[in-house]
């Protein structure tokens, strides 16, 4: 975060726009020709070019409620992927849960979600979740169909695993990860420009609570219909894939067993 800021002053610039998740608000980013070694750390000039979301909510235990703790989430997108910068900050560093897990298995560690609607239906949404190494989960999110726990309402699939990168480290304020999403792992409309429905969920496991982006209340039926959204985006290089037989071995983040891998072709 240090970096970043001495970054900015170096450069004489400053985030294209900061939106705050009250109510459920849309935040135009920007499509830059950069791309990014992704490796924990923001202090690449391209960071000072993204939008910014601040403000978070508190969803569990007591929704409503501004978060106790600060998160950010930096976001842009080149022609071909979308980027994420998290900037996690935690008075007590120390307790910050974090192990190099398998991939899928990270609930029990701190983490943040990402959730894209891409069609922007407020009923399924593909989830990119990471711990502060940037140990991945990822998956399907769908309304209407269980229960993902007692308090997020709908349910998860885990079993498609997607292309994608992440990174993060653990630093003096709390944690940092940077995430790299290829187009070519989602599926959404040909319009252009698109909008798509976005919200960002933070778990911390030292104190137990549960904050979003967006002021999601627990009453409602709907988590994804509290969401936010993302705009702007146009001109999106989705590329073609072709699916072939993989053997992956399942550590650090990598599933194991014989199944399908999607390449570009």
């Amino acid at each position: 975060m240090l970096a970043l800021l001495l970054l900015l002053q170096a450069e004489g610039s400053a985030p294209s726009a900061v939106v705050q998740g009250k109510g459920s608000p849309t935040a135009e980013i920007p499509r830059l020709e950069s791309e990014i070694q992704v490796d924990g750390k923001l202090d690449e000039q391209v960071w000072s070019r993204a939008t910014r979301l601040t403000g978070f909510w508190q969803y569990q235990p007591v929704d409503g409620r501004p978060a106790e703790e600060e998160t950010q989430v930096l976001v842009w997108y080149a022609p071909d992927a979308i980027y994420f910068g998290i900037i996690a900050h935690d008075r007590n560093p120390s307790s910050i849960r974090a192990s190099v897990a398998d991939r899928d298995n990270i609930d029990n560690d701190d983490h943040v979600v990402l959730d894209l609607d891409t069609f922007r239906d407020r009923r399924r949404a593909f989830f990119f979740g990471v711990n502060p190494l940037g140990v991945q989960t990822d998956g399907v999110r769908s309304e209407g169909a269980g229960q993902v726990s007692s308090l997020i309402p709908g349910s998860v699939d885990k079993n498609p695993d997607f292309t994608w990168d992440s990174k993060g480290r653990i630093t003096e304020r709390g944690y940092e990860v940077e995430v790299r999403i290829p187009f070519r792992n989602l599926r959404y409309s040909t319009s252009s420009p698109q909008t798509w429905g976005f919200n960002v969920t933070r778990i911390i496991q030292r104190t137990g609570y549960t904050d979003t982006w967006t002021d999601v209340r627990r009453a409602s039926a709907s988590f994804l219909g509290q969401e936010g959204a993302l705009g702007g985006l146009h001109d999106l290089r989705h590329g073609v894939t072709v699916e072939a037989p993989a053997f992956r071995h399942r550590n650090r983040g990598r599933q194991s067993g014989f199944g399908y891998q999607r390449l570009p072709s």
